[in-house]
């Protein structure tokens, strides 16, 4: 991509995993990611990158709120879409795109997991029913590996998904994805993670889904897997498997539970959840660490790692 291409061929790229859009005073930056990290391009047409936003969005059925000056939206195109506006962006629009998983990157993906010594024992993790917790840096590869193991599932399973932003996207014939949903410009109609959740108790569910840890929502799940549901399977941001139980006890902690002490947190994580999985990049996605949950020796969460 060294000479001029056009927004739609970086768009369509199968190998065009990210796109970053960024006003400055020089103009208008673009990156694009095909797998080996973030690299300038150029563009062979001038892009009003405000009007192209704003038409997105109205296309999602979203709009641009100045008391909230972030968006997030999935697009017809099959990406997900993320805005900064100003002032918060201080030099201009800084927009982001990360693309959705489509039939033929799932089976690129599948390739390249399939090649990896750590991924048969996740799949007889899966199929065993037990939970998966896949931890990772942004970019990592996290949902692209949720979506694999979840098309893994037995067909006559029934799966539902609790998202902030529709991500995933298997092979499966019984799934089922729930959004949460951000407030007005009123302050009212905000849908949390943790009221999907309660929710779909309600739909009979075989196996529940979280795109993302990322707060009081944590507790709620730790709680049901450790009274007979089974088989989750969710994402969260660690550099390690270690650090994944580190931040998976602070967000339980940081839910709003009264006298929530650190123990009954580390009972939850060791009662609830039967592997961690940590992705790394370098450049290209790979399974870095795989551990079994191995039970809780006093303040320990005991890990056992799995032989590569």
């Amino acid at each position: 991509m060294n000479s001029p291409v056009s927004l739609e061929a970086l768009l369509t790229h199968p190998l065009v995993t990210d796109l970053c859009f960024q006003e400055g005073a020089d103009g208008l930056r673009i990156q694009a990611d095909r797998g080996e990290g973030l690299q300038e391009v150029q563009l062979d047409a001038e892009l009003d990158l405000r009007s192209w936003v704003l038409e997105r969005l109205s296309e999602s059925g979203q709009s641009w709120n100045a008391k909230f000056p972030f968006c997030d939206a999935s697009l017809k195109s099959g990406h997900r879409l993320h805005v900064a506006f100003p002032p918060l962006s201080r030099t201009g629009l800084l927009v982001s795109l990360r693309t959705l998983p489509s039939a033929d990157r799932n089976r690129r993906l599948r390739e390249l997991w399939s090649r990896d010594p750590l991924y048969p024992a996740l799949l007889r993790a899966v199929r065993a029913g037990e939970s998966i917790l896949i931890a990772g840096a942004t970019g990592s590869g996290k949902t692209a590996l949720l979506n694999e193991l979840i098309s893994s599932i037995d067909p006559a399973e029934r799966v539902l998904a609790l998202e902030d932003t529709a991500e995933l996207s298997p092979d499966h014939p019984r799934f089922y994805s729930l959004l949460a949903r951000s407030p007005n410009a009123d302050g009212f109609g905000e849908v949390t993670l943790r009221d999907l959740l309660r929710q779909t108790l309600r739909m009979r569910p075989d196996r529940l889904m979280l795109g993302e840890c990322r707060g009081g929502e944590v507790l709620d799940l730790l709680q049901l897997l450790n009274t007979g549901h089974r088989g989750a399977m969710a994402t969260l941001h660690a550099s390690s498997n270690r650090d994944a139980l580190r931040r998976l006890e602070l967000l339980c902690l940081l839910s709003g539970t009264t006298g929530l002490r650190s123990s009954v947190a580390k009972e939850l994580i060791a009662g609830g959840l039967q592997w961690i999985v940590q992705l790394d990049r370098n450049p290209h996605r790979f399974i870095s660490e795989v551990s079994r949950i191995a039970g809780r020796e006093g303040d320990t969460i005991l890990l056992r790692p799995e032989p590569g």
